[in-house]
Formats: C-alpha cells, structure tokens, sequence
C-alpha cells in the first residue's frame, strides 16, 4: 500500500489514474472503492482542498472515459464516484482543519443524522417506502421457489423496515470514515509513521456528543409516531459513530496494557461473526466518553510501554 500512496503522491496525473481505475473496478470488487476514495483523501489531507477538487474533477473525466469505453452508462458512473468522493473530500478538509479524528467522526455522524432527518422530511413516510422495496425482493425470491427463505427473511425486513433509513445512513458514514481513515493512515505511512495509530489509540468522543446521543435515546423512547421514529433512526448513526470510538479504545487499551495483538483480531471476528457484539463495544465507548477509561489506565499503571 506504501508503494501505491507514494505512485499517487508523485503527481495529479497519478492519483487521478488510481481513483479512476479503482472507481470503475469496484463495480467488480465494491471494496476497491474505499481506494479510490482514500486517494481523494490522501490528496486533500496532505495539499488541501483545491488539490482535492482537481483529482476530483480529473478522476471524474477518467471514469467518463472508460465508462464510456463498456455498456456502462459514463454519467451514471461519475455521479456515483462523485457521491462518494465528495464526501470523503469534506471529511478530509475537517481532519486536515481540526487534527482530530474525534471531531471528524462526530462531525460524519451529525451528518448522518441531517441525512436520516432530511429523508423523513422530504418524504412522507419513508418506512412504508422501505416495505414497498422489500416487498418486490421477497416476490422475487417467492419466484425463485425459495419459500422458506422468502418467508424467514420477508418477515425479518419488515420488522427492520421503520429502521432501514438509519440503518443506510449508518452504513454510509461508516463506509465513509473506512476510506477517510484509509488515507490517514496511508499520509502517516508516508510522511509521520505510526501517526495514525497513535491517533486512533486516542480516539475519544466528547461529552457533548455523548449528551446528543443521550437526547435521541430520550426522544426515541417518549416520542411516538413520526418523531419517535426519525429519533431512533438517528440513534443508530450515532451508534455507529460509538462503534469507531469502541474500537479506538480497544486498540488504545491493548496498547496501554501491552496485551497481545491476538486480542484485537479476536475482536474483529466476533464483531463480524456476532454484529449484535458491536453494541458492547458501543456501550463501553459511551461509558468511556465520561470516564476516560485509557487516562484512568495510564494514570493507574504509569507511563505506556510500546505500542500495538
């Protein structure tokens, strides 16, 4: 990976050839796409916001091309990229401006939650809208004569139905800060190694975003009807937001200890295997927004050894 953010940071025509190419072979292999956003991210993190814009607007005629070159339709193409891109450029000029991975993972999942508010403003009920969709996919696999499947799974949808919009906006963000951190980490590598760890390490969210989680968990109890619903669906971003803080403070805890890595690949599975675990980890980043459990480590066992 080092030898491909050096390629992309040696000039325009560079990182605008990986973004393309990453862009249209993710239609193939969908987590390429995370390197493709790492190097607008890379870009703006280490020469600012019009670096940024320029391998935007670059990759974005490159993708036109080869879009154009296949069935694909070239407009299509680039307003996707462009989606994704765009967004990891303003998390990047909010990293690259605050030097806080904190304040940027709070900053993606406020806006998460203007995007979870935005969709039940703009459409009149959008879980019935999400019923509608799931409808159709359970039609489709009764057809396939996967009755048993269609009726398990049909009946798990619909239940999730009134949580599908944060549920999307969650996955968005988290999507979104993958790629962000992807390109921090690639800038640390390049130009201050080990930067990024120690920054991750360190992750903590505030007390403030803390006190806005604290509300939406209100509303979203009290409330009823439609505002009751829009709060839950925002607290699931915010979860989200919790489930970086928690992973943070893992690799932060393990570090501070000294405990072996094998720890935190244990961790990674069982969060992949069992995603229901994710909301312990939510849970202990939570607590840990009050408490500051790595200074309470730190200040019980003196200064850090090395790093994990």
């Amino acid at each position: 990976m080092q030898a491909i953010a050096r390629y992309i940071m040696r000039g325009r025509m560079q990182a605008m050839l990986v973004a393309a190419v990453m862009a249209m072979l993710s239609l193939l292999l969908p987590p390429l796409n995370y390197i493709s956003s790492a190097v607008v991210g890379l870009v703006t993190l280490r020469k600012g916001w019009s670096e940024g814009l320029i391998i935007i607007a670059g990759a974005g005629a490159a993708t036109a091309l080869f879009a154009s070159l296949t069935p694909l339709d070239a407009l299509h193409a680039v307003l996707l990229a462009a989606a994704i891109w765009l967004p990891v450029w303003m998390l990047a000029l909010v990293l690259r401006r605050t030097v806080s991975l904190a304040a940027t993972v709070g900053g993606a999942a406020l806006a998460g939650g203007v995007i979870v508010i935005g969709a039940y403003l703009s459409q009149d009920n959008p879980a019935q809208a999400w019923r509608d969709v799931l409808e159709r996919l359970i039609d489709l696999a009764q057809q396939q004569n996967e009755l048993s499947a269609a009726d398990t799974l049909g009946q798990m949808l619909m239940d999730a139905a009134p949580h599908m919009t944060g549920m999307l906006a969650a996955a968005l963000v988290l999507g979104l800060l993958l790629s962000l951190f992807l390109a921090r980490w690639l800038q640390a590598a390049l130009y201050n190694p080990g930067g990024f760890r120690r920054e991750f390490q360190a992750l903590r969210l505030g007390r403030g975003f803390a006190l806005v989680t604290i509300g939406a968990v209100a509303a979203s109890i009290a409330a009823s009807g439609w505002f009751g619903e829009v709060a839950a669906n925002v607290l699931i971003v915010l979860v989200a937001a919790y489930l970086v803080h928690g992973l943070g403070l893992m690799h932060g805890i393990v570090a501070a200890k000294q405990i072996h890595t094998g720890w935190l690949i244990t961790l990674y599975a069982v969060t992949l295997i069992l995603p229901q675990s994710s909301l312990l980890l939510a849970a202990g980043a939570f607590a840990d927004s009050w408490m500051d459990i790595r200074a309470r480590i730190k200040k019980k066992d003196g200064p850090a050894g090395h790093e994990t």
